[in-house]
């Protein structure tokens, strides 16, 4: 997402203080700008979070840390100097220690000290501890529209979207103009296969942030999958003009323009991708794949031999070029060329005994069964032969 929208996701800390706001420290949930601390306890506990900040910022991280603590020792209520010092450990990879700071916060502040933690696990992916900390916070105070946030995110990962547009259209009803959830919601919807709906939520961030690259990009891969191509298009044309590089959307201007039936447009769409990235072979695959469905063998041929020249062991181009002399081999067999149609299924069984040798399970198991189907073809030129021959 873009700034705007990021923003509105995170749980914003306005805590006011004596730190201008362009040194800020953050994570997503988390803003840091000043400080809660009682006024006799300002300067000393202001001296060394000023330090911190600083070190922090020159990633000098021992000696935040030492800064922190006497921030803290000075005032045990400093919110935000348990923030930093959380943080600091993070960028050091200390997530114990970053954890048992979010577990003092909590004495302190409660709700943001439980959500901290929350957000600590969800980063882990410990799904089940990030919702106890979420709801805990929310114990405290109902509408505290992050901790929705949170649990819908975290439903979300853990496989399950109807419980996650729940909690979102919990906090949209709280924070209506909050676009981070829309968004969230929108995407929700889509994974839950409401594409309609989802559609809906992100069509109204698109109209307030026309130049939203993600949302379009969302709004795309919606309208992609209920097969509305030519609005598709619009959406990823718009991504491919404002970000050129952006093989994804080539890729899925592509798929638009062969829903419908534009397939110079296609063609082109998946030959800029490659052009972004030429060796990336998954990109040639798409093309290869394109090739295939049209019946032009030839054309395929012809990219998988510089596929393969980039990426001589993968196991997809094998059996792509396979599938391509099998093709070719059921041609020549309805047209009755049988030698011709015997070296087209032969050339495809070398192609799939190539996949074999690679690691991936799925392609093995491709190849195998399409092995044993070409012999059967084979098997049935020959007997074709048999019979014309009398």
């Amino acid at each position: 997402m873009n700034k705007l929208l990021f923003l509105s996701v995170c749980g914003l800390w306005l805590l006011t203080g004596c730190v201008p706001p362009q040194n800020e420290i953050k994570e997503e949930g988390i803003e840091v700008e000043g400080m809660e601390v009682k006024d006799e306890e300002v300067n000393e506990a202001k001296k060394y979070y000023s330090f911190c900040r600083e070190y922090y910022k020159n990633r000098m991280y021992d000696e935040a840390i030492k800064n922190c603590c006497h921030a803290i020792e000075d005032s045990a209520s400093y919110v935000d100097a348990y923030v930093t010092l959380a943080l600091t450990y993070r960028a050091k990879k200390d997530y114990v220690e970053m954890e048992n700071i979010y577990k003092k916060l909590i004495e302190v502040a409660p709700i943001k000290g439980h959500y901290a933690l929350g957000r600590l696990y969800s980063d882990k992916k410990e799904y089940d501890n990030a919702l106890i900390e979420y709801n805990k916070a929310l114990e405290s105070d109902t509408s505290y529209v992050d901790a929705l946030y949170g649990i819908g995110y975290v439903y979300e990962k853990m496989g399950k979207p109807e419980a996650a547009i729940k909690e979102y259209k919990r906090a949209l009803k709280l924070a209506p103009e909050n676009e981070g959830v829309r968004y969230s919601l929108g995407k929700a919807y889509i994974s839950n296969k409401e594409y309609e709906k989802g559609i809906k939520e992100l069509e109204i961030l698109r109209e307030a942030h026309l130049e939203d690259l993600d949302v379009r990009r969302a709004l795309g891969d919606a309208l992609l999958s209920i097969k509305k191509y030519e609005k598709a298009k619009k959406e990823f044309e718009y991504v491919a003009v404002h970000s050129p590089s952006d093989i994804g959307s080539r890729i899925n201007l592509g798929k638009a323009y062969e829903g419908l039936k534009d397939y110079s447009g296609a063609a082109q769409s998946y030959k800029e991708a490659i052009s972004i990235d030429t060796t990336n072979t998954s990109l040639y695959c798409h093309l290869v794949n394109f090739y295939v469905k049209l019946k032009k063998s030839t054309d395929a041929i012809k990219v998988l031999k510089v596929a393969k020249q980039i990426d001589p062991n993968n196991q997809i181009l094998y059996c792509l070029a396979g599938d391509v002399q099998s093709d070719l081999g059921s041609i020549a067999f309805k047209s009755k060329n049988y030698s011709s149609a015997k070296s087209r299924y032969n050339k495809a069984v070398e192609e799939y005994k190539n996949a074999l040798t690679g690691s991936e399970s799925e392609w093995i198991t491709y190849s195998q069964k399409a092995i044993k189907r070409a012999k059967i073809e084979l098997k049935k030129i020959k007997e074709a032969e048999w019979w014309d021959r009398r």
